[in-house]
């Protein structure tokens, strides 16, 4: 997957200096190692800032096959300009959105509590929550787990649903340029 960002915002003094450098490959050197750097404080500030709805980190840029600083590097220099690569399709996702659907099966689980969130891209959802029911409701289709709410000592007790994950074909994540 490539994405193409040309921005030449080089003011007329800037292309004046430039013009008179025989051999500008050393100034591209210098930004795009600048743009490197500041590309992956970007990736791992948006990790920095934790999940908005406050539950427990997943660590996404921090994976050592699939840390930043393997996947963000330049990857030419000339003289005429130089080429950033992001290398990752997940990282350049996060950067630009888009539409994530579902691959593996039709659907797929979106967590709704942080326990649910926790599990989730651990492996099977079957083996961290055994159990689970599929449950159509108006506002959508759910994976649920029953509980026993005990009501006190002579009462009867009450099975209730918790939804853990709400089930769905696509999702569609904003940008965070």
């Amino acid at each position: 997957m490539t994405i193409k960002l040309d921005k030449n915002t080089i003011t007329p003094e800037l292309r004046r200096l430039m013009a008179q450098v025989r051999a500008p490959a050393p100034i591209f050197q210098a930004g795009a190692k600048a743009i490197q750097v500041a590309i992956s404080k970007h990736l791992k500030a948006l990790q920095a800032r934790g999940n908005a709805k406050g539950w427990p980190p997943q660590h996404f840029f921090a994976g050592a096959p699939a840390s930043v600083e393997r996947n963000v590097g330049i990857a030419r220099v000339s003289n005429s300009g130089a080429e950033i690569t992001i290398a990752d399709p997940r990282f350049v996702h996060r950067i630009t959105g888009g539409v994530v659907s579902a691959k593996r099966r039709k659907l797929l689980a979106i967590p709704l509590t942080a326990e649910a969130y926790a599990a989730s891209g651990k492996g099977s959802i079957r083996h961290a929550f055994p159990g689970l029911k599929v449950i159509k409701l108006p506002k959508g289709v759910f994976l649920v787990r029953e509980v026993l709410e005990k009501r006190g000592k002579g009462k009867l007790s009450r099975l209730l649903i918790r939804p853990l994950f709400r089930l769905v074909p696509s999702v569609t994540h904003r940008p965070h340029p």
